[in-house]
């Protein structure tokens, strides 16, 4: 039945999960990569899961990915160039789409399937995949990493446990991305563990801290394991402080004074409350 497939999902096995029940299949196919479902909730719409694991709840979706990308960008002026790792959703691209200024969007995902069936559910999809200053390539994201000269004004991280990869290959991932920033560049990165696994996220934040500017915020992702992140933002950019009172994008400035944000979760007037660190975190660090 649906409810025993519901019940199959890694994430909902896990001791720290989110659980959904009464979830109807609408699609389910096997590439030669992995197997993506879709199903549909009543409350929270659709539901993404690949490998058994959900990716993302189509009603939580603007609190996760609005914050992974309009925070680090309050950091930076007027951002023309950026990397999305993963994403295959297509969510952030779609919001960094919103900038004016950005001129060109690359998205690295290992897995073309996935947007294709994003764009046959999601009109969000269909305008990204048809905007001009998008560009895919399908490749395994180290690959990419490791023969991609570019440099970006803006790195997305929606695929790897960086800490988890720099140990397995042997060197920093997190230099590594920083290496491929510009000078105003951010990256955005939403810690892959929970707050509550102290180790990773102490041992991930020392690692930025080695070769960046770092700022932190406090994250609610439902859809994953303990609900509560470390989004890290960091970079070249000397703009990165957790002091920051006010956006420095002149886009998220110039809607504020219009009084029309295009966005439906986050305020750039509210970047104090986003860069506010709860005693927890700050007694971790």
């Amino acid at each position: 039945t649906i409810e025993n497939i519901a019940s199959a999902f890694r994430y909902i096995t896990a001791c720290l999960s989110l659980y959904l029940d009464n979830l109807k299949l609408l699609e389910s196919m096997v590439t030669l990569k992995q197997k993506i479902e879709i199903y549909r909730h009543d409350t929270l719409g659709l539901v993404l899961v690949i490998n058994g694991e959900i990716q993302h709840i189509e009603n939580y979706q603007c609190m996760y990915h609005e914050q992974l990308v309009h925070l680090p960008i309050s950091f930076c002026d007027c951002p023309q160039t950026a990397l999305v790792l993963g994403g295959g959703s297509l969510f952030a691209a779609y919001e960094l789409l919103k900038y004016p200024s950005i001129q060109a969007i690359t998205l690295c995902d290992h897995d073309y399937t996935v947007l294709k069936l994003m764009e046959h559910y999601y009109n969000h999809a269909k305008t990204v995949l048809a905007d001009k200053r998008f560009h895919f390539v399908e490749n395994d994201g180290v690959e990419f990493l490791d023969s991609d000269k570019t440099h970006y004004d803006v790195i997305v991280n929606d695929c790897f446990n960086l800490l988890k990869e720099s140990n397995t290959y042997g060197y920093s991932f997190f230099k590594k991305m920083n290496d491929m920033l510009t000078d105003k560049g951010v990256c955005s990165d939403i810690i892959y563990r929970h707050i509550f696994d102290g180790t990773i996220t102490h041992d991930s934040i020392q690692e930025i801290k080695k070769c960046s500017n770092i700022a932190l915020s406090f994250v609610t992702v439902p859809e994953y394991p303990g609900i509560l992140h470390i989004q890290t933002i960091w970079g070249k950019n000397k703009n990165i402080a957790q002091t920051c009172k006010s956006t420095l994008n002149s886009f998220q400035k110039k809607c504020l004074e219009t009084n029309n944000l295009p966005f439906e979760f986050y305020s750039p007037q509210n970047l104090p409350y986003y860069l506010y660190l709860p005693p927890y975190i700050k007694a971790m660090l």
